[in-house]
């Protein structure tokens, strides 16, 4: 299904993101084709995966999801102000509020979803639609990045978990430019959002940045070392992040869903 969403996705979108990939790595066409395939498929994978994430239970989990630094999630919850995951749109991502919901966490996510108008057919007809029902059966509750914030505020003082992503929401046109700062990533100038780190000033939640890295036939949840939020050098904690993201999308280029995205128009600053 995902080399029949390659050649289905129309030969303009499809050489966008061989372009980016091969500018961003710096390698020529043929080698980002492959990993563009791959990009797509992983996708689909991800889509597929997620409408078997309602039916999962413990002893499926444990044979499918591998754990590296979990006790920095659970150090920082003993901080009693809450705990700011920090993610990506890369590898399974949704695997982590089922996951983490199993060992019981109290979980909400801050959640953006595009527009009809943004996405493939394939997208609106079939990954939205699924993922939109199947998220109403998740152990997580989800906050609307486009509406009102009080619930941000109020689980972390009830000192739950806030999953955000690192990376943003991808469209430029949804994005609120001010409330977004520009660092060099993989060679471009590319905007981060940084409403969470006043969000972790304001309320001292700690930040801990994680990561969902699909393997041959599991996946490994990374959790990082929690990012120190100093006011006086406030970018320096999503320095860290974007770096620890950079590394794992060279490593990984094909887990990462925003390769389409990755231009003036949407993820970097213009000229």
């Amino acid at each position: 299904m995902g080399t029949f969403d390659y050649y289905v996705s129309g030969r303009k979108r499809v050489e966008i993101i061989n372009s980016n990939i091969a500018d961003a790595l710096n390698i020529d066409e043929k080698k980002a084709s492959k990993i563009t395939r791959k990009t797509f498929q992983n996708h689909l994978r991800n889509m597929l995966e997620l409408m078997t994430y309602p039916r999962l239970n413990e002893r499926q989990l444990a044979k499918m999801v591998h754990y590296e630094g979990l006790h920095y999630l659970d150090n920082a919850l003993k901080n009693g102000k809450g705990v700011i995951l920090l993610t990506a749109h890369f590898g399974a991502k949704q695997l982590l509020q089922v996951a983490l919901g199993h060992f019981g966490y109290p979980l909400n996510q801050l959640n953006f979803h595009m527009e009809a108008q943004d996405l493939t057919y394939i997208q609106r007809r079939i990954s939205q639609k699924q993922r939109m029902h199947i998220e109403k059966s998740m152990p997580v509750s989800f906050i609307s990045a486009k509406g009102f914030l009080r619930p941000v505020y109020k689980c972390l003082k009830k000192n739950e978990v806030l999953i955000i992503a690192g990376d943003g929401i991808g469209l430029k046109k949804n994005m609120k430019v001010s409330t977004y700062h520009t660092f060099s990533f993989l060679g471009k100038q590319m905007l981060f959002p940084i409403n969470y780190l006043h969000l972790a000033e304001t309320t001292k939640a700690i930040v801990v940045p994680v990561f969902a890295v699909r393997n041959k036939d599991s996946h490994t949840l990374i959790f990082e070392r929690p990012l120190n939020i100093d006011p006086k050098n406030r970018f320096e904690a999503l320095r860290i992040f974007k770096d620890s993201l950079e590394e794992k999308i060279i490593r990984y280029p094909f887990l990462w869903e925003f390769w389409e995205e990755f231009n003036e128009d949407n993820l970097l600053e213009s000229n």
